[in-house]
């Protein structure tokens, strides 16, 4: 059976930050490094017949490093991707060359910029036939909608920490990291599609503004995937708005 993609981005700088860290690889495009989202959401559809990667980007490091951490993982996915497809590779390890190349990409900035405290999460599927492949470097979440069931897809990487804090965890892994300190370990699951099957990519802009419930509520009440992008971007304004907000919705038809 061949699925039809109908996918949609949104990215928004939102309400506080002047500048976005986001960015995002969607229809085999990125943002500019110095950018300010995307006045309306963008979308196509396609037929599953090979892979289609798509992916957000969450840059940090404060100042103008964060995007430029973002800008150069996506960019860099952009460049991987067209030099795979002339190759036969496993799907997984195919996740994981391209893991290592982002993780390459920012840590090559770094070395240009002189600083170590650059870098950027990751998040995004591969859809390959009938099957979706979800992988993560970060806290940057993938999720579906399945029969009214939602379900977080990816793994955020951060610290454990006892009780209740103010502050967000600390991230243990993030593209960026030297090879000496850290060796990156990408998160990479796979699934099978089903019709009618919602998936959502997005920054933690959503997240740390909306809960699940919410999250969960908007993509059953908007069927078009570009409207369930505007929708949830909006709600995380309405909600304070307080970092950059990047949205992917992708549904199965």
């Amino acid at each position: 059976m061949k699925y039809v993609l109908q996918a949609a981005c949104g990215c928004h700088t939102g309400k506080v930050r002047k500048n976005n860290e986001d960015n995002f690889y969607f229809d085999g495009k990125c943002l500019e490094q110095v950018n300010y989202g995307l006045k309306h959401p963008v979308s196509y559809e396609c037929t599953l017949r090979h892979g289609v990667c798509l992916a957000v980007f969450d840059g940090m490091g404060g100042e103008n490093f964060g995007e430029i951490a973002s800008f150069s993982a996506a960019r860099s996915m952009q460049q991987t991707e067209k030099r795979f497809a002339d190759f036969f590779v496993p799907e997984k390890r195919y996740l994981e060359r391209m893991t290592q190349q982002l993780n390459d990409a920012v840590r090559q900035e770094q070395v240009k910029m002189c600083t170590d405290k650059m870098g950027t999460t990751v998040v995004g599927f591969y859809f390959a036939g009938k099957y979706i492949y979800v992988f993560n470097v970060g806290d940057s979440r993938a999720y579906r909608l399945r029969n009214g069931e939602f379900l977080q897809l990816s793994l955020d990487h951060i610290e454990k920490r006892p009780g209740r804090d103010a502050k967000k965890a600390p991230l243990t892994q993030y593209l960026g990291v030297a090879d000496e300190d850290m060796e990156i370990e990408p998160y990479i699951a796979k699934g099978e599609v089903c019709k009618d099957d919602v998936y959502l990519l997005c920054s933690d802009g959503l997240t740390d503004m909306l809960t699940n419930f919410e999250i969960s509520d908007i993509m059953l009440n908007n069927q078009d995937a570009e409207s369930c992008v505007d929708a949830l971007i909006q709600a995380a304004l309405e909600h304070g708005g307080r970092d950059n907000i990047t949205a992917i919705v992708c549904r199965l038809m």
